[in-house]
């Protein structure tokens, strides 16, 4: 009939054989169409390096509100997100006002057995819980609010670790998620 034969196109377009894998012509086309469509998938996603509103412009970071008994946590968890603050977002820290608030209460302290050698304790894990409110105080919305936020860490006492360690990285733990709902998008 009219126009070419289906094997004919088959070979062109390199999908017939040996011969047509190599034609050129049809290779620069896919080529081409494959560039496009990525393109155009790359338009579909970015990063914008933080979820604040724009008319943010500084912060006011309360000192931790501690209620366990473990004294030292709350000023390692306030100085944790101070810095936090510091090197991720561009909200510069005030003691008084600002634009943005972060209220931290420091709920629950925890420390118990992780692994046993028969009837000996060979390490233990830490865990934190804290409740963060992070609020926009321009237009009164609330950025962030988790009554359970967690960090935990872990410590062997047969390589020398002590409680400081796991306390460490259970405060490490807890503002990295802090600082991740809060300061940090995708």
């Amino acid at each position: 009939m009219f126009g070419p034969k289906a094997e004919d196109t088959a070979v062109a377009c390199g999908t017939g054989g040996a011969a047509g894998f190599y034609n050129l012509p049809c290779m620069s086309i896919r080529l081409t169409l494959l560039a496009c469509a990525l393109l155009a998938l790359a338009g579909c996603y970015s990063f914008s390096g933080t979820t604040l509103p724009a008319h943010l412009r500084t912060v006011r970071i309360d000192p931790v509100v501690n209620k366990t008994l473990e004294s030292s946590l709350a000023d390692q968890i306030t100085q944790g997100l101070e810095e936090g603050f510091r090197s991720r977002s561009n909200l510069r820290r005030v003691n008084e006002g600002g634009d943005a608030e972060l209220i931290t209460v420091l709920t629950d302290y925890s420390q118990r057995p992780q692994t046993t050698s028969g009837a000996t304790v060979t390490s233990y894990r830490v865990d934190i819980l804290a409740s963060i409110r992070f609020i926009d105080r321009v237009k009164g919305d609330t950025l962030y609010s988790d009554d359970r936020v967690p960090g935990f860490g872990l410590y062997a006492i047969d390589r020398g670790e002590t409680e400081e360690t796991a306390k460490k990285q259970a405060v490490d733990g807890l503002v990295k998620v802090v600082l991740d709902n809060s300061v940090s998008g995708w």
